[in-house]
């Protein structure tokens, strides 16, 4: 799979958020999103998505325009996880993991055999077996979030887009979840894209960089994007 942005604007009618968008990204590569706050890195997302139609360029996802791309059909090829999050208290971590399977169905659809092994390894893999028929009401906030990146992992899509995965998350489970999107790239030939303002430590598991800056986006290798942007190298304030 290839991702395509042919220089895309990106943003509102009447409030652009960045401009001039140009990278192309191909499986196996994890590719960290950074910005400050309101900078449109959420936008850049659903733009990628087609829930925000770009102001102009386009998007093109194995050489085919989004706009031209039915929002399943993208689901299929897309799987993502927001920070904000909808949640149906009512399932458990077990339901709501399974949800990932629907792109597979075009109807109501049952587990089969694949689905369920397939379920179990990702609950084994982000160590939640333990609250697999947990409420996700009763679920901690940590829990609740890698719940809702094992139903984008299920998903089975060439591309898996993460924003904020790691927040709400302690030091060691962020570093399990980067190694693990590492894996799925390097392993299983996925595109990861994700945001984390924890890009200090994001950063060693990463390949490349697009940093949203003054209204551009720069891409490019890691130490290429660091050594051109003197507050990234800033030591951290305490």
């Amino acid at each position: 799979m290839e991702l395509i942005i042919q220089n895309a604007h990106i943003g509102y009618p009447n409030t652009p958020l960045v401009k001039e968008i140009n990278l192309k990204m191909t499986k196996g590569e994890v590719v960290l999103l950074m910005g400050n706050n309101g900078m449109g890195k959420t936008t850049f997302i659903k733009s990628i998505l087609n829930q925000i139609p770009l102001l102009s360029g386009d998007i093109l996802i194995n050489h085919q325009s989004i706009k031209n791309i039915a929002p399943q059909e993208i689901a299929k090829k897309i799987a993502v996880v927001f920070s904000t999050k909808n949640k149906p208290y009512h399932y458990t971590t077990r339901d709501l993991i399974a949800l990932g399977r629907w792109t597979h169905y075009p109807f109501y659809f049952d587990l089969n055999a694949k689905d369920k092994t397939l379920i179990d390894k990702v609950i084994e893999d982000l160590g939640l077996k333990k609250y697999e028929n947990t409420r996700l009401e009763n679920l901690s906030d940590g829990n609740l979030q890698k719940a809702f990146i094992a139903r984008a992992l299920v998903q089975e899509s060439p591309m898996i887009i993460l924003d904020e995965p790691t927040a709400h998350l302690d030091e060691s489970n962020k570093i399990m979840l980067y190694q693990l999107l590492r894996s799925l790239a390097k392993e299983n030939n996925k595109m990861i894209l994700f945001s984390s303002h924890d890009w200090r430590l994001a950063k060693e598991f990463s390949d490349k960089i697009a940093y949203i800056k003054n209204q551009k986006m720069q891409f490019g290798q890691v130490e290429s994007i660091m050594n051109n942007n003197n507050e990234l190298c800033q030591p951290i304030q305490f």
